[in-house]
């Protein structure tokens, strides 16, 4: 699974000791044991479906036959007596045992490939989560030296008589309710480095990585990207599994057909070594298993088949509706996410700027009040905080995309 867009990563700016998205991807993949889980199952499936075209091992048989009642030496009296049994496959039941073996392995397969898809989700959409909070516990920190300037001016104003107490009062608690919000993101932080550290397998309090992955267009979602997932493929090899228990039912109407050759003498023709007429015996028979009442059990196996397939097509078609589904529901949230950071970086941001600068200055020259400075700098940092947001907002739509279509976005 190529990761993409997503590890083209602005170095410029990036500590040494931050983390990237692009390692904390790497880590992740290589930290997860349900991974190696299904590729072992895998293997374990291809080994088993070998051992499943096998034939039945014989049976052999060594015992002794018609001991006289007065006389139960069986070194002197009876028949010694060597049997062996072997009975053959029903039809072409083993060919069908191994085919349906190595579909579970290809669905261990699938299923491998999908927990790599929700591990790179997952530790993008918390990778994403903890830029956030730390992009925005900095941009509250920036904030709180203009909010303390603030207020020691409003503080020197008031000795001198130019401004009320009043000010003086909004002003220490602007710089308060700032002081909560910084003290919120840092509980928020902490929490988002908590969940990523559950995909990266280890306990970490590296900072994370101030660039943001390139911005890529994302396709609209269309059926063919979504059948090639992962999760619709394992679908699909269970629908071929019940394919082959329909064989199987069948096959259970042909007879099973075995031999068995036996082999005896007297035991008191070998204690009387008798050599001039051989007392060998040889007996060679063919046995079959024919299904002649069929009603209450091939006949049953194979409709229970038939429902089975049925029911596995029918599990297969819901699942493709409801991922493409989702799909078409991310796309329109990752569209309007879209058009709304155009709108913040065109307009949005710009303007609460130049209405910051212009109020203040309008305060400085005694044409405005100091609620209204106050507001307009409060109102420009909730745009900056909202616009981070967004960002990741953007990106974690992105992620689930990538996720509903992986093969699309590996083009």
């Amino acid at each position: 699974m190529q990761s993409g867009a997503w590890l083209l990563l602005v170095s410029a700016g990036v500590s040494a000791d931050s983390l990237t998205l692009a390692e904390a991807e790497h880590k992740a993949l290589a930290a997860d044991p349900m991974i190696q889980a299904y590729e072992k199952q895998s293997r374990g499936y291809q080994e088993q479906a070998i051992a499943d075209e096998s034939w039945a091992d014989p049976k052999v048989s060594v015992g002794t036959m018609n001991l006289p009642g007065d006389d139960l030496d069986p070194t002197r009296q009876g028949m010694l007596e060597l049997k062996i049994e072997q009975m053959l496959p029903r039809g072409n039941s083993n060919q069908i045992e191994r085919n349906k073996t190595e579909l579970m392995a290809r669905g261990s397969d699938s299923a491998a490939q999908n927990r790599k898809l929700v591990v790179l989700r997952e530790v993008r959409l918390a990778w994403l989560d903890g830029w956030y909070w730390q992009q925005a516990l900095a941009k509250l920190n920036e904030s709180r030296y203009l909010f303390e300037s603030l207020r020691s001016v409003t503080e020197s104003m008031y000795r001198q008589g130019k401004n009320s107490q009043q000010d003086l009062i909004r002003a220490e608690l602007a710089l308060a309710r700032l002081d909560d919000r910084i003290l919120s993101s840092e509980s928020s932080l902490n929490e988002s480095r908590s969940l990523l550290n559950r995909w990266l397998g280890e306990t970490s309090d590296m900072g994370l990585a101030s660039q943001l992955p390139d911005q890529v267009d994302v396709p609209a979602p269309v059926l063919k990207s979504v059948q090639v997932h992962p999760l619709v493929e394992a679908e699909e090899w269970l629908v071929q599994q019940s394919e082959r228990d329909v064989d199987l039912a069948k096959e259970a109407y042909k007879p099973q057909w075995g031999a068995e050759v036996k082999y005896g003498r007297s035991m008191s023709d070998m204690n009387t070594n008798m050599g001039s007429e051989s007392r060998d015996q040889y007996s060679l028979m063919l046995m079959v298993d024919i299904p002649l009442f069929t009603g209450n059990r091939q006949d049953r196996q194979l409709l229970a088949s038939h429902y089975q397939r049925e029911a596995a097509i029918d599990r297969k078609d819901e699942l493709l509706r409801g991922m493409m589904g989702e799909a078409q529901q991310e796309y329109a949230r990752f569209q309007g996410a879209q058009r709304r950071l155009s709108q913040y970086q065109q307009r949005l941001l710009p303007q609460a700027r130049r209405q910051s600068e212009s109020t203040l200055d309008a305060y400085q020259s005694d044409d405005s009040d100091f609620d209204s400075v106050m507001q307009s700098y409060i109102e420009e940092l909730d745009l900056q905080i909202d616009y981070l947001r967004l960002q990741t907002d953007t990106l974690q739509s992105k992620a689930k995309l990538d996720y509903l279509m992986p093969k699309e976005r590996a083009q």
